[in-house]
């Protein structure tokens, strides 16, 4: 039988406002135009944003939520799994997800599907900020 430790449903809460807010301080008033940029250089036009689509940016920012949340509780989930109990080694599980799992996957997009390294930058960047950031802000609140 597979053990599923608690997470504690604050710490939930502060992992995915953390992520909704970081993502959307990078990809909006931070480096919103050097994203968007990179995002047409990627898909080879400004085509790729559907401005009429039905789902409106609220909707999309809700979806995302969704996604933060559940990113949030897997990390708790890992945090209290791991037994971590001080600052560095919450650091260093959020460092081992991102230099063993997403580091890599980035990498080998960029070297398999030529993506553009400045989109490929704006991954990496908040693939840290949501892997290590996150553990540390999630380990600082209690997450058991």
């Amino acid at each position: 039988m597979i053990h599923i430790p608690y997470v504690a449903g604050g710490a939930v809460l502060l992992g995915g406002l953390y992520n909704q807010l970081s993502g959307t301080l990078v990809y909006g008033p931070l480096f919103g135009k050097v994203w968007v940029d990179a995002m047409n250089k990627d898909k080879g036009s400004p085509g790729w944003r559907d401005v009429n689509s039905k789902d409106g940016t609220p909707i999309l920012m809700l979806k995302e939520f969704v996604m933060n949340l559940s990113k949030s509780w897997f990390t708790g989930l890992l945090l209290n799994l791991t037994q971590a109990r001080t600052m560095s080694q919450a650091a260093q599980l959020g460092a081992f997800l991102y230099f063993g799992v997403l580091a890599p996957t980035i990498i080998s997009e960029t070297v398999w599907e030529k993506r553009p390294n400045d989109l490929q930058k704006f991954k990496l960047l908040s693939g840290f900020s949501s892997t290590v950031l996150l553990a540390c802000v999630m380990h600082w609140w209690g997450t058991a």
